[in-house]
């Protein structure tokens, strides 16, 4: 009969092979994933290739992958998606995800946006809140949120959902391959003190048509908790919050695949913002 200490030397040794397996794994799903995106190819849908992927390693992956785009820079901030019961309905869970985004990926408004580099794009209005001060610790209430953020903008993310498959993607997907972050434009700030993120209303409109309308608390129900859960899960994921980094807490109304023409998200107040989508 085995005594405890062999038993619990097996028990050990057991655990590491099953953590060195998910490693091996995680690491052949980030390589696919970053090697898509570096040829500009569909992305793989990762439960596919492991079959085993829980929620913590895709946001293991999405590490990983955000590291190989970010190539030694600071992100430019961070973005909450799946923010509405039905958003989360699609994608077959009941929480948010969050994801990186790329310095590289700001784009200026007026900007003109390319089908053929962004197969998969789609277009969501959102709100966009700066860091003024760096977090570093957990933060447990909007009041001590409020401290860190020093401007409120109006804001369109352009997520790019370029699958390879077919299948519709799930959360684990959407988490492993960075929340389909690809590029976002930001109005002008204001200060939250005389711009309340929660005012929002923004209205879509391409070649002429509404396509979309929405409110702030379409995200999570509130601004500030979605931006608190964004900054809560990113230090999780050991992210540190930086100075002039950007919160995108989540699309406001649905999100819209996009097509060739010329569109603006009037604000009221906050002002509009114009792009263009060409082929």
């Amino acid at each position: 009969m085995l005594n405890r200490r062999s038993v619990r030397i097996s028990i050990i040794a057991f655990c590491a092979c099953i953590t060195l397996s998910a490693c091996v794994s995680q690491h052949r799903v980030a390589n696919a994933v970053i090697d898509a995106t570096r040829r500009h190819e569909p992305l793989p849908l990762p439960r596919l290739i492991d079959e085993s992927l829980t929620i913590a390693g895709a946001y293991r992956i999405q590490k990983r992958v955000a590291q190989a785009r970010l190539d030694g820079a600071q992100p430019g901030g961070f973005k909450a998606g799946l923010t509405s019961p039905q958003s989360q309905a699609r994608f077959g869970t009941n929480e948010p995800v969050a994801g990186v985004l790329p310095p590289d990926g700001l784009l200026q408004p007026d900007a003109t946006i390319r089908l053929s580099e962004l197969r998969g794009l789609n277009i969501e209005t959102e709100v966009a809140l700066r860091i003024g001060t760096p977090i570093r610790a957990h933060v447990k209430d909007v009041a001590e949120l409020k401290r860190h953020i020093d401007g409120v903008a109006p804001a369109i993310e352009l997520p790019d959902l370029h699958y390879v498959s077919t299948a519709q993607p799930a959360a684990l997907d959407i988490i492993a391959t960075n929340v389909a972050a690809a590029a976002y434009i930001v109005g002008d700030f204001r200060s939250p003190a005389t711009r309340d993120p929660n005012d929002a209303a923004p209205r879509l409109v391409c070649n002429g048509k509404e396509l979309n309308s929405g409110l702030a608390r379409d995200a999570l129900g509130d601004q500030w908790e979605a931006a608190r859960w964004l900054v809560n899960t990113m230090l999780q994921q050991g992210w540190p919050i930086e100075t002039g980094q950007i919160l995108l807490t989540g699309a406001l109304g649905r999100m819209i695949p996009a097509a060739a023409g010329d569109c603006s998200a009037d604000y009221g107040t906050w002002g509009t913002i114009g792009f263009h989508v060409v082929q």
